[in-house]
């Protein structure tokens, strides 16, 4: 360790730190020794005149020196000047007044710093005089509801007393601290949440020393920004009716109000549905909004926004227009009965008025007016079952809702038909004519509408003998729609009793029966219904003739004709039994529709009617529905020969003649091609009947000039007589012998000559030959037989 002592640094180093050190040492002893200045009390005299000069010391206890001395008169530093000198000499600072003034009373600080630290101390400083302004009010001017102060001060000792008055035309209205408006010690007047009524004139009266005043008025101008005292509003009005939107703004004009619908501008310049109007007011602009004939698409939020230069602001109105509830949506059938049915429906818009029922109006729809029936249920309610109704009837059904305003719009019509029962009533008016020999004409009329509880679908003619116990036998007609309806029982026995009743019917059952009738069958015909047509018409008349059977001619009497026009009446004349059998019916309507049908009569009873027919008059009366000829309806006015009956049985026989030719024509052309075919394959066949066998000369080469075939010859005006015996010998059995069978064939096949002309025929020989030719023979019968 000895061995590695440090050796001694070098001189001047440790100098350096030496010197470092006691500097070091004599900051700290001399911090410690030293202290901050303290300045000895000081103050003015109490009285001091306007003129004077006064001077104030300030000085320090302790023997430490103040770096630097400062002056202050109420908080604001003051210099060496005209009005102060200020003299300073190590620890202390005179302060000198040159002439001291009102405006020189204050609180005056002197304030001493060293680097230890600082001092103050201060003296108010009175002198008497007259106030002086220390801070005049000026005019001002504020905004409605912000706040403004007015200040008001003064020098002078003793300290002047300040109040504020109120100025309305001459008369002066002290003002004192209340609510709103406060007065400071300083003279300072201040009004929280001006007012628009706040505006005017302030005065500011200043009474000091010697009761010397300073008096000063001031303006205060209270700007109104746009504004509207009722934000919000709600208008209700009656559709149809005027409505007059208004909205008032306070504030200073120039001002402008524009209006909104539903956040969109309206207009000034399209006066359509709303005129709009402004006026200047005393305290504003006035606008409104005129609408006339108010309707449901005026319903909604209108603003109006008020500007001016100082501030803006903006009004809601709330337009509802009160109305008759709309119709009720989605209206069902929901279920149904015979005689009752459930109706729904969904809640409509009320019309901005609650509804405080539902009206369900019904009637029955069967083409003819009904009386309506209505039937009132509560608002809370969007069912409701319907009774007391017609089985099998079709009804029309509709809702509306009705509040404070009126009855609202009936809903859309909703049909129904009721389930069917049976009909509850028989048939009326039934009649029973006896119409020929085993023939009864029954008529009826249907039961009352209103006991059909449905559609009818038919009736049931029932019908027994008198005198028979078993039950009724039953014929089915159906419904045809008519004001009347008819059935002819045929094949009853002749001379007979019957007893006859009546059925309706419908989809759910039968009804009652009818009371029976009694009628005896005739054991004779009556005529048969004769065959009508027109033949001519004219603005007035309408000209017919008729057929009728022959065989009718004896029994009738005379005739009956029925005629109407359109849906009137029906109207029978009687025409006599003439030959001619024509009839013009007279004082007719001009361009009118007649129907019209004839019947024969008899003892022995009346034909049924003819087929009725339909014709319109000439002339002009108003335009028709259809596209009429003379005659619109009605087969009989065509010609007899073009009638169904005639034409039908003539058209047939005329196809079957026809068809019968061409077939004929068609076998015939067969049979021929047949024949042809047959020649032309016809081998020749050669027969030896010599010993030489020298092949003969062919009967063929030897007619050459001679056609094949001719024609057969016309048969003859008498009897021929018999044909020569066959005296050839046939010495060998290839020789072909004509048999009665070969002639048969032959003559089908070629339809020509007898079985003695074809021996005669095949018993001929050629001189030079011993062959002979059945080609050749055959043509040789033909020769032969020309």
């Amino acid at each position: 360790m000895l061995a590695y002592q440090s050796r001694p640094s070098h001189p001047s180093i440790v100098t350096i730190v030496s010197l470092l050190r006691w500097t070091i040492l004599c900051y700290v002893i001399r911090i410690y020794a030293q202290e901050p200045p303290k300045i000895q009390p000081f103050s003015f005299p109490e009285s001091v005149e306007e003129g004077e000069h006064i001077q104030v010391t300030c000085g320090l206890k302790t023997a430490n020196k103040a770096d630097t001395f400062k002056w202050l008169k109420d908080k604001l530093p003051i210099t060496s000047g005209e009005e102060w000198t200020i003299l300073n000499h190590g620890k202390l600072s005179v302060l000198i007044l040159n002439g001291a003034t009102t405006e020189s009373s204050g609180n005056y600080t002197c304030i001493a710093q060293n680097y230890f630290g600082m001092d103050m101390l201060s003296a108010q400083l009175n002198v008497k005089g007259r106030p002086k302004w220390k801070e005049q009010p000026e005019d001002v001017v504020v905004g409605v509801g912000n706040s403004v102060s007015i200040t008001c001060s003064a020098y002078g000792y003793p300290i002047p007393n300040i109040e504020w008055a109120f100025l309305d035309g001459n008369r002066k209205i002290l003002i004192n601290a209340i609510g709103r408006i406060k007065l400071f010690e300083n003279g300072t007047l201040s009004i929280t949440n001006v007012i628009q009524e706040d505006a005017g004139r302030y005065l500011c009266e200043v009474v000091g020393y010697s009761d010397h005043k300073l008096q000063k008025i001031v303006q205060l101008t209270v700007r109104v920004p746009a504004r509207f005292e009722e934000k919000f509003h709600v208008e209700r009005v009656h559709r149809g009716d005027s409505v007059k939107l208004e909205c008032d703004a306070l504030g200073d004009n120039p001002m402008t109000i524009s209006w909104n619908k539903d956040n969109d501008r309206l207009s000034r310049v399209d006066t359509g549905r709303y005129q709009i109007f402004d006026r200047t007011t005393e305290g504003g602009t006035l606008s409104e909004i005129q609408v006339h004939g108010v309707d449901h698409s005026d319903n909604g939020i209108f603003t109006c926004l008020a500007k001016n230069a100082y501030g803006e602001d903006q009004r809601t109105i709330k337009l509802i227009v009160l109305e008759p509830p709309s119709a009720p949506s989605d209206v069902r059938v929901d279920q149904t009965w015979s005689r009752s049915v459930r109706i729904t429906w969904m809640m409509p818009y009320s019309g901005n008025s609650p509804v405080n029922k539902y009206i369900i109006q019904y009637w029955q729809n069967q083409g003819t007016p009904h009386r309506l029936e209505e039937e009132t249920v509560s608002s809370a309610q969007t069912s409701t079952i319907l009774y007391k109704l017609q089985p099998g009837t079709s009804y029309v059904v509709r809702v509306m809702a009705e509040n404070d305003v009126g009855k609202g719009t009936p809903s859309e019509n909703r049909h129904f038909l009721t389930s069917e029962e049976e009909p509850s009533a028989s048939p009326t008016d039934v009649s029973v004519e006896a119409r020929g020999a085993g023939t009864l004409h029954i008529k009826w009329k249907a039961p009352p509408k209103d006991q059909w509880n449905g559609q009818l679908k038919g009736y049931y003619v029932g019908y027994k003998e008198t005198s028979s116990t078993d039950s009724y036998t039953y014929k089915h007609v159906t419904f045809s729609e008519g004001l009347s309806e008819e059935y002819l029982l045929q094949h009853l026995r002749k001379n007979t009793a019957y007893g006859i009743v009546v059925v309706a019917f419908n989809s759910a059952g039968r009804g009652p029966e009818s009371q029976e009738i009694g009628k005896i069958t005739k054991d004779t015909d009556p005529p048969t219904a004769p065959s009508l047509r027109v033949t001519a018409q004219s603005e007035t008349t309408i000209t017919i003739k008729w057929r009728q059977n022959k065989g009718d001619a004896d029994m009738i009497s005379h005739y009956i004709l029925f005629y109407k026009e359109n849906s009137n009446t029906w109207n029978e004349v009687t025409i006599p039994h003439i030959k001619k059998k024509e009839y013009v019916l007279q004082s007719l309507r001009p361009g009118s529709i007649y129907c019209l049908y004839l019947q024969a009569a008899s003892q022995k009873g009346n034909s049924n009617p003819s087929k009725t027919l339909t014709v319109k008059t000439d002339g002009a009366a108003g335009p028709m529905e259809w596209n009429l000829h003379a005659v619109i309806s009605g087969e009989e006015e065509l010609p007899e020969y073009f009638r169904l009956p005639v034409l039908a049985p003539v058209s047939a026989s005329v196809a079957i003649v026809i068809l019968v030719v061409i077939v004929s024509c068609m076998a015939v052309k067969k049979e021929q091609t047949r024949y042809n075919r047959d020649i032309e394959t016809v081998t020749e066949k050669i027969y030896p009947y010599s010993m030489n066998g020298t092949p003969p000369q062919r009967y063929v080469d030897v007619e050459k000039t001679r056609p094949l075939l001719q024609p057969p010859p016309p048969p003859p005006p008498f009897p021929l007589p018999p044909p020569p015996s066959d005296d050839y010998s046939a010495p060998y059995a290839t020789l072909p012998v004509n048999d009665a069978n070969n002639s048969t064939d032959r003559r089908r096949n070629f339809g020509i000559g007898s079985k003695s002309n074809e021996g005669s025929i095949d018993s001929r020989r050629q001189g030079d030959g011993n062959m002979i030719q059945e080609r050749a023979e055959v043509h040789h019968h033909y020769d032969h037989a020309a």
